[in-house]
């Protein structure tokens, strides 16, 4: 009921304002303010005319010593192709939230690594004589950059992230303009997370659609269209309306006006059928989104177990998101598109609730598990790895490791050991081994500890084991050292490594072996 009241006062207001347009008193003439306005609108429509580009950066800091910069700095062309590649970059941002901003940046500093391809070692240019930058070589790469980052875009934020570099300029001045955006807000184009807050406001305050801080082609067309609208800059004035006509006029004759009232009459009937379909579609969505939204919060706690799960790290210390994305798409697909494709027809409409319930998995995904919440009924077994084991079973596994290896081995407990976690020994031949059962990245704590151990327990030998990585810096650690650092699975071998050391460095440590044997 409500539907149908909204469209009746659409086809009311719609006649009226065709009425006022098509009564022999305007004589099928505009007044010449009418004419005044409209062409202020369009005059506010245009986008703002752009002089030169500048980079996202500040050029007024010190960039005497780095090339790239200071091309930036002085060539427009170059810093429009930087610009561009941030529109991608800066939609990826808002993709993986504040968590992956970190990852993404390093990501990025990573591939920036080409760019030193573009420094010409032969020409020294300014007062620190740095290699010159060059300006055509900079854009190829920075065009690859951007073809290779928007690869991962979909729906709304690629298209928001294809738009020309001009017109996130000018969408930008807009929201300035409006009020969304502070006037001291330069509008440069780049969406950071200023111009992402106020993109929401905006979405919030006028749209239906979710608020997830990107501008659709849609939002686009209305940010323009608001801004249009707005009251002319101060010491402008704009013309003022005249009731006086223009030309000679004549009122129209019985039969022009039957046409003219036939004519409206069906312009009312098609408004109104366009609007009740449209309300009825606004409907049909805002059910379709409620559904999909309670879905995905049925399903939180398994997104938030498989989010957990399926982000890993590599050996090197790279986010591996790739297990992650994929998931995403097999949720969409079993979970989340039967229930837009029964309700929605339209493909586009269909794409936004995609991006959408995409967008939301995200958002739940990230939110920490709840502590008293396992991720499924496990008991820490130290005869089987698992890394879920509690960190003392950890240590008993590796014990257990070494056993099985003909050594005699036992966990201390943390007792008075000086960091070791297990003392070996076979014969002669003591070693120690730090065991570090870690989500993250080992560091060189751990090879100091096991060093200190060695020294205390007067052992030939340390060892770091663990179901990670290590850093460059405890790698540097342990050469400086002579600390070996194992996957706990290459534990035993490093043993047996250090052992021969110790009988080819003493020969008595081996006779002394054999009698006791």
């Amino acid at each position: 009921m409500k539907d149908k009241v909204t469209s009746i006062g659409i086809m009311l207001f719609g006649g009226a304002v065709i009425l006022g347009w098509v009564l022999p008193a305007h004589n099928g003439t505009h007044p010449a303010g009418v004419n005044a306005k409209a062409a202020y609108a369009a005059q506010a429509a245009t986008p703002v005319a752009i002089t030169g580009y500048r980079p996202d950066f500040s050029c007024s800091a010190d960039h005497s010593k780095d090339s790239i910069a200071t091309m930036l700095c002085e060539n427009s062309e170059a810093a429009r192709h930087e610009l561009i590649f941030d529109q991608t970059y800066y939609a990826l941002r808002q993709i993986v939230g504040k968590e992956g901003w970190k990852s993404l940046r390093q990501e990025v500093m990573a591939d920036d690594a080409v760019l030193g391809d573009c420094l010409d070692s032969t020409r020294l240019v300014g007062p620190q004589n740095i290699p010159q930058a060059d300006p055509a070589c900079y854009i190829a790469h920075m065009d690859a950059l951007t073809d290779k980052y928007k690869a991962r875009l979909t729906g709304v934020p690629l298209e928001e992230a294809s738009r020309p570099i001009d017109d996130h300029i000018a969408l930008q001045q807009n929201l300035i303009d409006l009020g969304f955006l502070t006037q001291a807000q330069r509008a440069d184009g780049v969406y950071g997370e200023g111009t992402r807050t106020a993109i929401v406001k905006w979405q919030q305050a006028n749209t239906s659609s979710p608020a997830d801080g990107f501008i659709s082609d849609t939002d686009a067309a209305h940010i323009a269209s608001m801004a249009a609208g707005l009251p002319p800059p101060a010491g402008q004035q704009q013309a003022e309306p005249t009731t006086q006509s223009t030309g000679p006029t004549s009122r129209p004759n019985n039969q022009s006006s039957s046409s003219m009232w036939l004519l409206l009459l069906v312009i009312l009937v098609s408004c109104g059928i366009f609007y009740y379909k449209k309300t009825k579609n606004n409907k049909r969505l805002s059910e379709t989104r409620s559904l999909v939204c309670d879905e995905i919060f049925r399903q939180k706690l398994n997104l938030q177990i498989s989010r957990n799960q399926k982000i890993t790290q590599d050996i090197y210390g790279t986010v591996k998101t790739d297990l992650w994305v994929r998931e995403i798409g097999y949720f969409i697909q079993t979970r989340i598109d039967g229930l837009i494709n029964a309700r929605i027809s339209n493909v586009k409409d269909r794409q936004q609730l995609r991006a959408y319930a995409i967008n939301l998995v995200e958002q739940v995904s990230s939110d920490p598990l709840p502590v008293h919440v396992p991720i499924n009924s496990y008991v820490s077994d130290p005869t089987v790895f698992d890394i879920r084991m509690n960190p003392f079973d950890y240590e008993l596994h590796c014990a257990l490791l070494l056993k099985q290896s003909g050594w005699d081995a036992h966990a201390t407990q943390k007792s008075g050991d000086q960091g070791a976690d297990v003392i070996a020994r076979k014969g002669n031949v003591r070693i120690v081994v730090q065991c570090k059962l870690y989500s993250g990245t080992v560091g060189n704590d751990a090879v100091q500890q096991a060093f200190s151990a060695q020294k205390f327990q007067g052992a030939q030998g340390a060892i770091v084991a663990t179901n990670s990585t290590f850093s460059q810096s405890a790698r540097q650690a342990a050469s400086a050292t002579g600390v070996l650092l194992v996957h706990h699975t290459q534990l035993c071998g490093a043993a047996e490594e250090l052992y021969r050391h110790a009988v080819q460095s003493h020969p008595a440590t081996h006779d002394a072996i054999d009698s006791s044997s």
